[in-house]
């Protein structure tokens, strides 16, 4: 072996594990040591994460295989009393979707967010009858969505009271910063509940139509952690609302390549733990 051959190899025995990982979903360990959320929701990482169990009073994981069960302690625990609240409600199991990588980081489809370990998308689908799916089902079940095939309205075979007491209760917990749900839920929570408190913290987004998407507000002393500015005073049910239904808003959005959206320069050790 030449002696440059001979170094090169010293060299790449020497690096961290994780460094030479092809990317952030490669890594499927934590970074190991106490939680700290660093960045942005949409250009961050999470240190310390913990694993969501597959199934637990009130809520079951969905695909599990794609390793994106992992959050910020806080979003663990929420989690897990959102389904226990919803089980002594009697609303049916929560199934629960991503939440975010091992450590964070951008993920190679699906999401834009879900980087710092405080995001988790949660289905609408709340099974009444039975226990939990088996692996295999929570791997090809699909999430139905609650509008009308033309997407103009709420499909009455799909939704009904329970959804509503699942956001209802969804929001009630003081770390949830804001939930996305679909113009067209928003809208029609507006005209059923015109005032109330609790639709602040739902606002309008593409999509979310079969699912909801939770996301906490930044844990007390994370002083690397970006918030999203605060929201507006009232419920959204304005203006705000009313744009969601212009031509505009339909307008497809241009893709972002979300690896190359620069991270905290904290983040690159987070990594290569």
């Amino acid at each position: 072996m030449t002696q440059l051959s001979l170094l090169t190899v010293l060299l790449w025995s020497l690096l961290p594990t994780a460094a030479l990982a092809r990317s952030w979903g490669d890594v499927l360990e934590p970074a190991p040591g106490p939680p700290r959320v660093i960045g942005s929701y949409a250009a961050g990482c999470v240190h310390g994460a913990v694993p969501l169990a597959p199934e637990g009073p009130g809520f079951q994981v969905m695909r599990r295989s794609r390793w994106r069960f992992f959050g910020h302690p806080v979003l663990v625990r929420y989690l897990q009393d959102l389904g226990a609240a919803a089980a002594q409600q009697q609303l049916g199991l929560l199934s629960i979707g991503d939440l975010g990588q091992s450590r964070g980081g951008p993920m190679p489809y699906g999401h834009r967010s879900h980087q710092n370990g405080l995001d988790v998308d949660i289905w609408f689908w709340l099974p009444h009858d039975g226990g939990p799916l088996t692996d295999a089902e929570r791997e090809t079940v699909g999430a139905p969505s609650m509008l009308t095939p033309g997407g103009l309205g709420l499909n009455a075979q799909q939704w009904s009271a329970r959804q509503v007491e699942l956001l209802r209760l969804a929001t009630a917990f003081n770390v949830v910063a804001r939930i996305f749900v679909n113009p067209v839920i928003k809208k029609a929570l507006c005209q059923q509940f015109p005032g109330a408190s609790w639709l602040q913290k739902l606002r309008p987004w593409w999509g979310h139509d079969d699912h909801f998407h939770v996301r906490l507000r930044c844990p007390a002393g994370q002083t690397a952690c970006q918030d999203q500015d605060s929201l507006p005073a009232g419920d959204g049910c304005g203006a705000d609302l009313t744009w969601w239904f212009s031509e505009e808003a339909r307008k497809p959005r241009p893709p972002i390549d979300t690896s190359k959206v620069p991270l905290p320069a904290a983040c690159e050790e987070v990594l290569r733990q």
